[in-house]
């Protein structure tokens, strides 16, 4: 598998990284019962317009398997988005991808991350790279957002 910096200007992967995205996140829709999660209703172009810094994780046969996204913020960094096509799930992808951005930048100090709360496999992949969970907050009445959060030395 191939890990690269995603460059979303090619319209042909911005269209890629969108159906990996609507697949990766209606499955946690129906994981936590929330049909019209906030990242369902993004479009190629608001994808291509977010100024999130995107990675993908090619498989064997070039195919777009997973994708995670990172942006500045307040001197460390965020975890934006973290997406594994369903036909990939439980193939260590995630792992990687998470491996992968924080070598990248090995100077940023300070990482945050948020997951709904039921969304118990996200919050265990996080805190397998050093999250941990802080408070919580609600964007809207039928989601529970985590905050977690990873500091190096």
């Amino acid at each position: 598998m191939d890990i690269r910096r995603l460059d979303l200007r090619d319209r042909e992967l911005a269209e890629e990284l969108w159906a990996l995205q609507h697949a990766a996140y209606r499955q946690e829709a129906d994981l936590i019962g929330v049909p019209s999660l906030p990242p369902l209703q993004d479009t190629v172009q608001s994808l291509q317009n977010c100024g999130e810094t995107f990675y993908g994780c090619f498989g064997d046969d070039g195919e777009l398997v997973g994708a995670v996204s990172t942006e500045a913020e307040d001197g460390g960094m965020t975890v934006c988005r973290m997406m594994v096509h369903p036909a990939r799930f439980r193939q260590g992808i995630g792992s990687r991808l998470m491996s992968y951005v924080l070598s990248e930048t090995p100077s940023v100090r300070e990482w945050t991350v948020t997951a709904e709360i039921r969304n118990l496999p996200a919050i265990r992949l996080y805190e397998r790279h050093g999250f941990l969970p802080g408070g919580t907050f609600q964007p809207a009445p039928d989601i529970t957002m985590v905050r977690l959060s990873r500091k190096t030395e």
